[in-house]
């Protein structure tokens, strides 16, 4: 008979005991103890079912490893010979990892059956028809939208538009989406950056100080690397989901499967984003087979994007705010052009840097499909903003990443990111004793 050691780290403790093998008088092993118990390799540790869902993802993607840990062994009576950190760790790592792991291969199974390419494409013209239907997509009622236009010509009326202005607006709106509700799904994309970690660390004598030179400031933003945490929020009729991965192509294709999965694609697709630019065209791109997609830049990060680029433009805090009041107005009416007009007649005395009034103008002619008439939407009870996705950043990323004293490895500000993403879900249960994350809505909490 032989034995053999076998550890388990359980939600009750840690603990290991012996496994007996019955071998035969020749040495044939007839009943093996693994047969009975899950494999483990080498020198690894049994994680029971409870421990995982409790210590790495309930507590592990809350707060840090080593509050985590002193928590855990102290309320499972073991101060002493409990769970090291550096097991905490690992097992956080390695399940984010798997988590990643199963949405990449559930996201290429999902494009494959529906005839998709890697990269989001349709293969074949049938396969799109068959996806985004006959094309007719529902919108609000048309007594609702002119009952809006005329209170948004009233309200022009009363901050002293003139007719020309009011008139551009009603025009431009005309031409733009209203969508119902019910029949239009929302997503919002957005980069969140963590501070990355050192490979190597000197732990030796102090290196010695290096003078600064003039055009390097000590301290300056952007001194420290950063490593990017992509987080996709969708939302529909109230419901809605969270995605998370590594790059902006990974999380693409698991939205992309995602609305696939849900048939999501056969009506209204918007897509709110802050107007970064290698996030604009990605998002264009990968998405500008669907007829009913609309990249809906968020007013927050338009108004915010016109502050910063006039302080750096013009001398002086009033000559900033004077201008700032003109053009706010104009682009929450979504008057682009008027707004370019107002640029360029800003007088040359009153600018110390023209580079930053030209790249707000080539922001505008770049982004002007993406502008709406802010106003009408918002009487109309529509969304403006991407401020979903930015929640979304702090509950999976923010709140957990960004102290002061932290930095983070790439591959363990991913998998806490993606331990977070299934806790935000409400589907470790799921996860934990079927290995499956569900692409559908998350349940509400009760």
């Amino acid at each position: 008979m032989e034995t053999k050691a076998y550890r388990v780290e359980g939600e009750i403790g840690r603990f290991e005991f012996a496994l007996y093998s019955w071998t035969s008088a020749s040495g044939i092993c007839i009943e093996p103890s693994e047969r009975w118990f899950p494999r483990c390799q080498g020198r690894e540790w049994y994680k029971t079912t409870g421990y995982r869902e409790e210590a790495i993802f309930l507590e592990a993607s809350q707060r840090s490893y080593r509050t985590n840990v002193s928590h855990l062994n102290r309320s499972r009576r073991q101060e002493q010979g409990g769970t090291p950190l550096t097991t905490l760790h690992y097992d956080a790592e390695r399940e984010g990892e798997a988590v990643l792991k199963f949405l990449e291969h559930r996201s290429a199974s999902v494009l494959q059956a529906h005839e998709f390419s890697d990269a989001g494409q349709p293969a074949t013209a049938a396969a799109r028809a068959g996806i985004i239907g006959s094309g007719e997509y529902e919108s609000l009622a048309e007594g609702e939208l002119e009952a809006a236009k005329q209170t948004l010509r009233e309200a022009m009326q009363v901050r002293a538009f003139s007719v020309e202005h009011i008139e551009q607006t009603l025009s431009r709106a005309a031409d733009q989406v209203y969508e119902h509700p019910e029949s239009c799904t929302q997503v919002a994309i957005d980069d969140v950056g963590v501070k990355e970690q050192t490979e190597h660390r000197c732990r030796s004598a102090a290196p010695a100080p290096v003078p600064w030179l003039p055009d390097e400031p000590k301290g300056g933003a952007g001194s420290r690397p950063t490593l990017q945490n992509t987080v996709a929020h969708i939302e529909k009729q109230g419901q809605s989901f969270l995605l998370s991965g590594s790059s902006l192509p990974q999380v693409l294709r698991f939205v992309l499967a995602f609305l696939l999965s849900n048939q999501l694609l056969s009506g209204r697709l918007h897509v709110f984003t802050d107007g970064q630019k290698s996030l604009r065209n990605s998002l264009l791109s990968f998405f500008a087979w669907h007829p009913g997609f609309w990249l809906i830049l968020d007013w927050y990060h338009v108004v915010k994007k016109f502050k910063e680029d006039l302080s750096l433009a013009c001398r002086g805090r009033d000559i900033r705010n004077q201008h700032l009041r003109t053009l706010t107005p104009l682009l929450w009416y979504g008057l682009v052009e008027p707004a370019r007009q107002h640029l360029a007649q800003i007088p040359a005395e009153q600018i110390k840097d023209p580079q930053a009034i030209e790249r707000l103008q080539n922001y505008l002619l770049r982004n002007e499909a993406a502008i709406p008439c802010y106003a009408l939407r918002s009487l109309l009870g529509l969304r403006n903003a991407s401020s979903p996705v930015e929640s979304a950043n702090n509950q999976l990323t923010a709140r957990r990443q960004k102290h002061n004293g932290m930095s983070w490895s790439a591959r363990g500000s991913w998998a806490m990111t993606a331990l977070s993403m299934v806790v935000a879900n409400r589907c470790c249960s799921t996860w934990v004793n079927d290995g499956i994350i569900p692409f559908t809505f998350a349940a509400k909490a009760a």
